[in-house]
């Protein structure tokens, strides 16, 4: 893993962890709704498609969940990471969570066109507050297939990146 640059705020104890998204620091007004992977920064590709929402932590969980179903999604796997880390790490942080989100058609998709694709599922969808704010957002399908250079593969994760991305909306 490389170097992760910026600072989490709501993390206490030692060992803060560093991370954080370029350009959201500074010159980030309204109207930016943090949609990731539009364009290149820095000579970086952005990976993940995110937005700021109205609810609530638990309230904005139960929605992805809802709208994950009503596209045939299941959640296989839900990481608490705040829980994992104040239990582990004995770091504090505000609410996070990793949902592995799975579609078993498209699954099988991936899987029989190169067996070796499961690796890159399930789809991660987290709903994270930061600064007494609720985001959800998704690692971008297409940027992590595109590693394997396999069109098949690619067409087959976008469509999965245009269902997950109307999930977010929807949220």
């Amino acid at each position: 893993m490389g170097k992760m640059k910026g600072n989490m705020k709501g993390m206490k104890g030692k060992g803060k962890m560093k991370g954080g998204c370029k350009g959201h620091s500074k010159g980030m007004g309204k109207g930016h709704h943090g949609m990731h992977g539009m364009e290149e920064m820095e000579g970086q590709k952005e990976y993940s498609y995110l937005r700021e929402v109205e609810r609530g932590f638990d309230e904005t969980v139960a929605k992805v969940k809802e709208e994950l179903k009503r596209e045939g999604f299941g959640v296989l796997s839900e990481v608490r990471v705040d829980t994992l880390f104040r239990e582990k790490l004995g770091l504090e942080m505000e609410p996070y969570v990793i949902l592995g989100a799975c579609n078993p058609k498209f699954s099988s998709q991936l899987i029989g066109i190169d067996i070796n694709s499961g690796t890159f599922l399930p789809c991660n969808i987290v709903v994270y507050v930061k600064d007494g704010k609720t985001h959800v957002g998704l690692l971008l399908p297409t940027r992590a297939m595109s590693i394997t250079g396999n069109d098949e593969l690619l067409k087959v994760a976008s469509e999965v990146e245009e269902i997950l991305k109307g999930v977010v909306d929807r949220v």
